[in-house]
């Protein structure tokens, strides 16, 4: 599929960031900031999806795949990973085994659960994939100065903790 051509643009480089609590009035409190936060969290991750896409695996299968990366698991708790129902969870695995990136089998332990594991495929999808969004986000990470990238660098860990929670 190709992409529009307003996403084949060079977009500029990105301005250095500002202090908000230098700068603007409405950073001044902490329900203020967590609404820039989010505001900026959400644009970055849609940018992030617009860019990355591909015909080979949405969004919610390449997540699915990333939690697969380290053990098989099963339908429900990759349901209750990504905060979605076990129907749309079952949709999203019906895909997976179609493209044959994933395997589904019984379990050993309990033959009432099935178990579903990347296959060699599913890896070789999902390494592309992480690939394609990394190096669009290192593109604009590598264009700002030393300071604005150890200020992002210690978001990603505040972001990461907080995520977590």
């Amino acid at each position: 599929m190709a992409r529009p051509d307003h996403l084949n643009e060079t977009t500029p480089a990105p301005q250095p960031i500002q202090d908000p609590a230098s700068d603007t009035p409405e950073a001044n409190t902490t329900g203020d900031l967590a609404a820039e936060l989010r505001l900026a969290v959400m644009r970055a991750a849609r940018r992030m999806r617009i860019e990355s896409s591909s015909d080979a695996v949405s969004p919610g299968q390449y997540s699915v795949l990333a939690g697969l990366r380290s053990e098989e698991r099963t339908i429900g708790e990759l349901a209750a990973i990504e905060r979605v129902s076990a129907p749309s969870m079952t949709r999203i695995v019906k895909g997976l085994l179609e493209a044959g990136l994933i395997t589904r089998t019984v379990s050993a332990q309990d033959a009432r659960r099935a178990l579903v594991a990347l296959t060699p495929a599913g890896t070789v999808a999902f390494n592309a994939a992480r690939n394609q969004r990394t190096a669009w986000m290192a593109q604009r990470v590598e264009a700002l100065d030393a300071a604005d990238r150890a200020t992002l660098a210690r978001a990603a860990v505040l972001l990461q903790a907080m995520s977590a929670k």
